[in-house]
């Protein structure tokens, strides 16, 4: 165990300043921001490009939930949302969000963090180290949350009209039905995997060292294209679940969605197994767990493309710009015992030992010596 107490110093000041920030600012309650800070520590300390990665959701995310949070109310109840000062547009999350969210997240940290010996070193993606895996698991977890965030936040506001059901495409739903999809969601579901990859990308550039990322451009390319990708995936996999396991009704009297039966509450759609906190723990390892299944291959098949075979042709290395001969000679060594006659001798009577003179001479220098 190699534990680096500036490193542990520097996750606790950092947590504890974006913590207590976001707090004043109403994106947390007490609660939520003490679960939230302890799930930090141990993510920041793993590696702080994982806490870059954080940084970067929770201020989207609570930029979304602000953005047209009046509109949102008129529309949405969302039974387990507790909400603080309606007039100033603020959603505090308390810790059973923030766990759902982010528990996940912070049990890839931890074993990215035991495969690089408790040491908070910072790997970036590309399938030569064992903690990538655990890299693209925490990475994916947060595209998928950040993806579903933005998708449910900002498409009930920018969409032209209600969305359809995912299991029944021609059955338009009210706003804020849970499976619920929209163009403007689908949109804001990739733009918010995008924004994870680029800070993950960002995050990379700034700690790791620079030896680290030879050779990865195009990792880092592909990588940015699937974080933008599963940020949909996830999106769409998180209103399936919605869709069957979670309750969505419309009260008549307040004439809003809500998430929870009721006297005056008209069923829309999906049974009262789930909560919205549930689905989204669900939908995120779902996640994570099929990007964890494809993504290695991809980068793997992307490193054996960069590596061409070595094609060895009469001895000669082709792949080399300067050609090498290779020179080899053999010889065997017998060893017998005299007392033995040679018609009686075995296999077993016999010690053999082979040895190759390897000789490489420069095709340039060779043609040299033929002049001379």
């Amino acid at each position: 165990m190699d534990l680096s107490l500036f490193k542990l110093l520097r996750s606790f000041i950092l947590v504890l300043f974006i913590a207590v920030v976001e707090y004043r600012r109403g994106s947390f309650t007490l609660s939520g921001a003490i679960t939230g800070s302890v799930l930090c520590f141990f993510i920041a300390y793993s590696n702080i490009v994982f806490l870059f990665v954080m940084i970067t959701f929770v201020l989207s995310g609570s930029f979304a939930t602000r953005y047209g949070f009046d509109f949102k109310q008129t529309k949405i109840n969302e039974n387990d949302h507790n909400v603080r000062g309606r007039k100033s547009k603020r959603a505090a999350r308390d810790y059973s969000q923030v766990l759902c969210n982010g528990a996940l997240a912070c049990c890839y940290a931890l074993c990215y963090c035991s495969q690089t010996n408790y040491s908070g070193l910072s790997l970036p993606i590309d399938n030569k180290h064992p903690s990538t895996i655990y890299s693209i698991g925490f990475l994916f977890t947060i595209v998928c949350c950040c993806g579903d965030t933005l998708a449910s936040e900002l498409g009930s506001v920018f969409a032209r009209g209600n969305p359809r059901l995912l299991t029944n495409p021609f059955r338009i739903v009210p706003i804020g039905t849970n499976g619920g999809i929209s163009l403007a969601g689908c949109l804001f579901s990739l733009f918010g995997g995008l924004i994870i990859g680029i800070s993950y990308i960002i995050g990379n550039m700034i700690f790791c060292r620079s030896d680290q990322l030879i050779n990865t451009s195009m990792i880092t390319i592909q990588l940015l294209l699937y974080c933008t990708l599963f940020g949909l995936v996830g999106s769409l996999i998180d209103s399936l679940l919605g869709a069957i396991l979670q309750f969505s009704g419309y009260d008549r009297e307040r004439n809003v969605t809500v998430q929870k039966p009721g006297p005056s509450v008209e069923h829309i759609s999906g049974r009262n197994i789930l909560s919205n906190n549930q689905v989204n723990l669900f939908s995120s390892f779902l996640t994570s767990i099929l990007a964890i299944w494809i993504i290695p291959n991809i980068l793997l098949q992307t490193r054996l493309k960069k590596k061409p075979p070595i094609q060895i042709r009469n001895g000669i290395n082709h792949n080399k710009q300067k050609l090498l001969k290779y020179n080899v000679l053999s010889m065997r060594l017998v060893r017998i015992q005299n007392d033995i006659p040679l018609t009686s001798l075995t296999k077993n009577d016999l010690t053999i030992s082979t040895i190759h003179l390897a000789e490489t001479v420069h095709e340039r220098l060779k043609e040299a010596g033929n002049i001379n």
